[in-house]
């Protein structure tokens, strides 16, 4: 029996935990990121996680960053202001020379959609995408049962798929991005615009308000998010056409609010799920990777 952690490093929280050659959570920290001071602290957390579980048995760590990382070395090649000073940063190297064990890397939404396939919503499928709803919009493409990472490691950046062309500016550089429509900075942006002050702090505030006041500018921003949403998806579906599609990250717990209404507008053409394993799941598909890796070097 194995043990390894998994970490997974978002722009709000770092997760990690140890987890078993048979998919048991066995401990579980939690930290935020601190990314608007940098990647030192951003770095340090990490490590305040890994020391605070690591023992003698853990035989391996598996990373799962935001950004888009080099699978092959663990760099990560590029990441949003969301992690400042992120980008072309040595992950794997960083964590390899302190704590003399393997480290394996990955983008943390492809670490969600394999910890899913592993011991998740997409146990019993080899084709299907994964979206993370969170701070940001994550993607993840698998077919035949692999991810799909393309040849400058961004493939399934779902966030940044133009879905309103000359739209509101995201901080990719483009404009109309879907990140700018149907994340969680982007719902508590639109609302404060509609409202005409700074009202709400997050996501989380204004789904608060369409449930316990039924408030109208809330009413309004989350019937984008929902309209917005679907058209991602109908868009998604006819360029990769998946058996499933699984929706994860922090604004799945607001499901209440709008998944009836996405059922609805997708229709019968779509199958999708809510992800089983919520915001574990990346840290699942990290240990999964790292797991793989230990595999291959005691055959």
């Amino acid at each position: 029996m194995k043990k390894v952690i998994g970490i997974d490093i978002g722009g709000t929280k770092i997760l990690g935990g140890i987890i078993d050659s048979e998919g048991k959570l066995i401990e579980i920290r939690e930290l935020p990121t601190d990314a608007s001071q940098g990647r030192v602290a951003i770095l340090n957390n990490v490590f305040r996680i890994i020391d605070g579980i690591i023992d003698r048995n853990i035989e391996g760590i598996g990373v799962g960053s935001a950004g888009r990382i080099n699978y092959n070395t663990g760099v990560v090649d590029y990441a949003t202001d969301n992690l400042p000073g992120w980008s072309q940063f040595k992950l794997k190297e960083a964590l390899e020379q302190k704590y003399n064990i393997p480290v394996i890397a990955d983008n943390d939404v492809n670490a969600a959609a394999i910890g899913e396939k592993w011991v998740g919503a997409a146990r019993n499928y080899k084709n299907f995408v994964m979206l993370t709803l969170g701070t940001g919009v994550g993607g993840a493409i698998v077919l035949n049962g692999d991810i799909i990472r393309g040849s400058h490691w961004g493939a399934g950046e779902t966030g940044h798929m133009i879905l309103y062309p000359d739209g509101r500016q995201c901080n990719c550089g483009h404009k109309g991005c879907l990140e700018q429509y149907v994340s969680g900075s982007a719902i508590s942006k639109r609302y404060n615009h509609l409202a005409g002050f700074e009202r709400v702090r997050n996501a989380k505030e204004v789904f608060e308000l369409l449930k316990k006041e039924n408030d109208s500018y809330a009413k309004a921003v989350v019937t984008e998010f929902i309209k917005s949403l679907s058209t991602a998806i109908v868009s998604l579906k006819n360029i990769i056409d998946p058996e499933l599609f699984i929706i994860g990250g922090g604004l799945i717990n607001s499901r209440e609010l709008w998944w009836d209404e996405l059922i609805r507008l997708l229709g019968n053409d779509v199958k999708i799920v809510s992800a089983v394993l919520g915001n574990k799941a990346a840290i699942f598909g990290a240990a999964r990777l790292i797991l793989d890796i230990l595999s291959d070097e005691y055959k």
